[in-house]
């Protein structure tokens, strides 16, 4: 905020140290790849393997089918004379000759358990037929579609047809074998046969759906198990990673397991305890430098006013004094600043009443409002209260008021108001000045990070150390309109307890 508005121009809303940043979730789980792999693994080879078996089995009992197919129709030929054959003629349907021929073909059908027996010419007329549906000398069309296996006939030897479906949805093949008479095939003799078969590979072919989804289901049960397994540690890491990340690296990153997951896990923590002591280290240094420079500041700054003192009003040399005494002040800000950041104190929170506490932070800056032509207005309940430590958020409240003031060079409106959320206190400072950037937003917390020409970088740093270790969170939104809303959100005394 402040001075680091003025190379902005859009705004967007940050949620900063103190509140768990809002990460967005993996587009993709690890689990969610391993049970998928898993199930498609397990798909693919039972679906390969039922297939396979189902190709096998259909086949074999097709293969012994036209074997049967074909001994039938070669016994049902060989009972038949191709001379006696020759003397049936179109409208001998009544004769013995026909009735004797018949009756020792039905009896063949009922022996073998066929489903229909036929006898016919090299023309495809019909010669004999259990059914009764066809005379004599009436040609089979169905016989068109097997002439290939009839051109076998034809030369002597037997043939048995593909699989077919009749109009009831019933499978059956034909099974084929040729009548001789003289040496010279003059006839032949067809053998239907219902494919039984078929409805054992359907059955089959069900049993094969049933375990691939069986298999299935139990493989996205172990897959999920196991997926548990590995992202549960992998999850710790991560949480272990966004704690490091906002600052807190007093807890250990605990590993159980001696795989890869738990070599990262000591890698981190090996980084967590070399980032604490360097950070350590770092706050060290820069308190030791800080208290070594206060020191003379205080005594240039005593002498310096004994200097003044000892001088008329109207001397140039007193004027120059007083800005010696104001550089000095400003220095010892800063100074304040880096012990503050390098040595932060322990929260002692109580309840605190809102009100007064906003009312003291506005006072102290009065002036420098009052100096800018700003319009301040407070819109905080007296009854509303806080868990925290006073004087920290206090300080908190001044430093971005004072920011929102410093954005309003040309003047406006600086509002500070408070209401009760959900199980905590929302503080809001509202100001009419212009927006941050991305880029700025991003790094806004970062410790010596300033977009001022004068400054330590270390004003929001120290805010957002404050609110941390109040348990508390802030939001700022600042929207491409122009203007910005810092919300500090704070435990309520009813939530205290349960805080702290």
């Amino acid at each position: 905020m402040g001075g680091m508005r003025e190379f902005v121009q859009s705004a967007k809303t940050r949620q900063i140290p103190g509140e768990r940043p809002r990460m967005g979730q993996p587009r993709t789980r690890i689990g969610h790849k391993l049970i998928l792999s898993f199930v498609l693994l397990v798909m693919v080879v039972v679906g390969m393997s039922g297939w396979v078996l189902f190709e096998l089995t259909r086949r074999s009992l097709e293969w012994q089918m036209r074997i049967h197919l074909v001994s039938v129709a070669k016994l049902v030929s060989t009972s038949l004379s191709g001379d006696v054959l020759r003397y049936l003629r179109p409208g001998r349907e009544h004769s013995n000759l026909y009735r004797t021929l018949m009756g020792k073909l039905q009896r063949a059908e009922q022996g073998v358990g066929a489903r229909h027996v036929f006898v016919f010419d090299r023309q495809h007329r019909s010669l004999l037929d259990t059914d009764g549906l066809m005379p004599i000398g009436r040609e089979y069309p169905k016989l068109l579609f097997d002439r290939r296996e009839l051109q076998r006939v034809w030369n002597g030897h037997t043939a048995y047809s593909v699989l077919f479906f009749d109009d009831d949805d019933v499978p059956y093949m034909t099974g084929y074998a040729p009548i001789f008479a003289g040496g010279e095939v003059v006839a032949a003799v067809g053998v239907e046969i219902g494919a039984a078969f078929m409805d054992t590979i359907r059955v089959f072919g069900r049993s094969v759906l049933v375990f691939a989804g069986l298999g299935a289901l139990l493989t996205v049960i172990v897959a999920w198990l196991l997926a548990r397994t590995l992202t549960r540690p992998i999850q710790k890491l991560v949480r272990a990673a966004r704690e490091i990340g906002l600052g807190h690296m007093n807890q250990e990153v605990a590993t159980s397991s001696d795989d890869e997951i738990g070599y990262l896990g000591e890698t981190m923590e090996e980084m967590r305890r070399k980032l604490m002591a360097r950070d350590a280290q770092l706050r060290q240094m820069l308190g030791g430098v800080a208290h070594e420079i206060r020191n003379p500041l205080g005594g240039i700054e005593i002498y310096a006013g004994l200097i003044a003192d000892d001088l008329p009003d109207g001397d140039e040399r007193k004027q120059h004094i007083q800005k010696v005494i104001q550089e000095v002040r400003k220095l010892n800000h800063v100074i304040a600043e880096f012990l503050d950041f390098a040595r932060p104190s322990p929260p002692y929170p109580q309840v605190t009443a809102l009100a007064p506490l906003v009312g003291d932070a506005a006072f102290l800056l009065a002036p420098e409002m009052q100096k800018a032509g700003i319009e301040y207005r407070q819109q905080v309940a007296p009854g509303l209260k806080a868990y925290i430590d006073a004087e920290q958020i206090k300080r908190a409240l001044v430093n971005l008021m004072k920011n929102a003031v410093q954005a309003m060079r040309d003047g406006g409106e600086l509002v500070v108001q408070a209401s009760e959320g959900e199980g905590e206190m929302v503080i809001e400072i509202v100001d009419d000045g212009p927006g941050m950037s991305a880029e700025v937003l991003e790094r806004l917390f970062e410790p010596f990070f300033t977009t001022k020409e004068q400054g330590s970088g270390l004003g929001m740093a120290v805010v957002s150390i404050a609110v941390e270790e109040n348990r508390g969170r802030i939001e700022i939104d600042s929207p491409e309109s122009g203007g910005t809303v810092c919300r500090l959100y704070l435990p309520q005394v009813a939530e205290a307890e349960e805080v702290f």
